[in-house]
């Protein structure tokens, strides 16, 4: 029995849309979607180096974020990405549709219901709509249209700047076929990033997309700084202290002389990163992705994403390529090389999913082709049972991180049973006293508020946020003096608090 094509595309799409509407009912309940989240607070934020004017991030997932109104609509904003999430199986289906056969169709389902794509939809970062940009990117060079394929490249770049390097690995896998088509999608990328190189270049800002690329070249030069949660302790490692430097030049300075201390534990260090970037699920970083996928009912997916990476990888050997072969040859070997240099993580692995996709969908109908997918695929299922380093999941983080969201919104109950669910879970950290902390004082317990302020300032001594809420506390328990002290303590260390602590600093005098 013969199914007509837009019959099965609907079924696909019908899956795809009761999976998302589940998900984000699921999701919704152990992380409330109303609420912004680490990376999601800062490209809500202001974009700009303070001083200089220059795009501190990338530009692209910001302008999204303020063109949404991401800080007043966060749930709408959501769901407006994980539309997007469609957008990639969309384009490989256009790109491989006269093919037909029910690889087509295997293949476009694999990339629409893939965990990761429903998982990351619901993250107001990056990840998802650079992942469009890239399938279109594909679909485009497959269509012969080099000019518009490199321009949607060039606007995936301002989303990921590592990106950057496309044009790098291509030329190789170009050199001697398609050095003319290398240099018209490569024109045609600039076009799109060289006016923010220029305007950062003019304000001062440096040659760059975005100035954060010295910071995330540092923390993939040790374990400590990958591996700690964002919050108290995270704030201290990334403080600037007193250095003279400016902007990013600080953490390009630590990143260069951590490598140059012992550039051989960075290399393993870098090899080891490389190897977890093959695992599945694959590292949270700031994100619990395997536990959220087991709670969430998506674990069973996880095939799917194997699938991908193992035909995707056997597709990027074959004979008589393509331009754009190649470039899908590209972007996964700019997400392996960004994994070894900065650190890996399934939601930056995320962004070059499509590129796996289409390459393993060009395998068919050649059984033989598929057939070399078999090594592959059984070598990531070894590094996924065997390579793991530390922190490469936080238990408790995702409980933490609603708590810290409801006690912002007033919730006091809702917020103590998530601080509860994060502890039993595993968490610990200066994060979870310092919750605490405020939790206590504002049920009616202050005078207990300053002993858990002190716990955390065990764990993270240097954190300027930490010492203004200790000094709050000290100050609303009747301790002036003490208070006075945590206070200037928080401003040495942080100047931009003091507004918010001159209150107390101006009772000092008095006293």
């Amino acid at each position: 029995m013969r199914f007509s094509k837009p019959l099965v595309l609907s079924l696909i799409l019908l899956a795809a849309l009761c999976l998302r509407i589940g998900a984000f009912s699921s999701l919704d309940r152990l992380l409330p979607l109303e609420g912004l989240y680490v990376d999601e607070k800062t490209y809500s934020m202001s974009p700009f180096i303070p001083g200089v004017e220059g795009f501190s991030r990338p530009p692209g997932m910001f302008i999204i974020a303020m063109l949404m109104n991401v800080e007043r609509n966060a749930t709408a904003s959501r769901i407006v990405i994980s539309f997007l999430s469609l957008l990639p199986a969309l384009a490989l289906f256009l790109a491989f549709s006269k093919r037909g056969g029910a690889w087509v169709y295997a293949c476009t389902a694999g990339l629409i219901l893939s965990p990761f794509m429903i998982l990351f939809g619901f993250q107001l970062l990056p990840a998802v709509p650079a992942a469009a940009l890239i399938a279109f990117t594909l679909l485009s060079l497959n269509r012969g249209r080099t000019v518009a394929a490199g321009f949607l490249a060039g606007i995936a770049i301002l989303f990921r700047a590592e990106l950057a390097l496309v044009p790098l690995f291509l030329l190789v896998f170009s050199f001697r076929n398609h050095l003319r088509e290398w240099t018209i999608f490569t024109a045609s990328a600039a076009i799109a990033v060289l006016p923010v190189v220029i305007l950062n270049l003019s304000a001062g800002a440096g040659p760059v997309i975005a100035s954060n690329g010295g910071e995330n070249l540092w923390l993939g030069t040790d374990w400590e700084l990958i591996t700690t949660p964002p919050g108290m302790e995270f704030e201290e490692l990334v403080s600037t202290g007193t250095s003279q430097s400016r902007g990013d030049a600080v953490f390009l300075e630590r990143a260069f002389s951590s490598i140059g201390s012992a550039p051989f534990g960075w290399l393993s260090m870098g090899g080891r990163k490389l190897l977890a970037f093959f695992t599945l699920p694959g590292p949270g970083r700031n994100f619990e992705t395997g536990w959220l996928l087991k709670r969430m009912q998506l674990i069973f997916l996880l095939p799917l994403t194997l699938l991908a990476m193992s035909a995707g990888t056997a597709g990027i050997f074959r004979r008589r390529q393509s331009f754009w072969h190649s470039t899908a040859a590209a972007f996964i070997c700019t997400g392996i090389v960004s994994a070894f240099i900065f650190f890996p993580s399934a939601r930056f692995r995320t962004v070059i999913l499509p590129a796996f996709w289409f390459l393993a969908a060009s395998l068919m109908p050649d059984w033989k082709n598929l057939k070399k997918a078999i090594t592959p695929a059984a070598l990531i299922v070894i590094i996924s049972l065997l390579v793991t380093y530390p922190g490469m999941e936080r238990s408790g983080l995702t409980s933490m991180l609603a708590a810290e969201h409801l006690l912002d919104s007033g919730k006091l109950n809702e917020s103590a049973e998530y601080l509860m669910d994060a502890e039993e879970r595993g968490y610990f950290g200066a994060d979870l006293f310092n919750l605490r902390g405020v939790l206590v004082s504002l049920y009616g317990n202050p005078e207990e508020g300053p002993g858990e302020f002190e716990k955390a300032l065990l764990i993270a001594p240097e954190s300027p946020t930490l010492w203004k809420n200790y000094a709050v506390s000290l100050w609303s328990n009747g301790r002036y003096r003490d208070s006075i002290k945590a206070a200037r303590r928080a401003v040495f260390l942080n100047p931009l608090l003091r507004e918010q602590l001159r209150p107390i600093l101006e009772h000092a005098q008095n006293l």
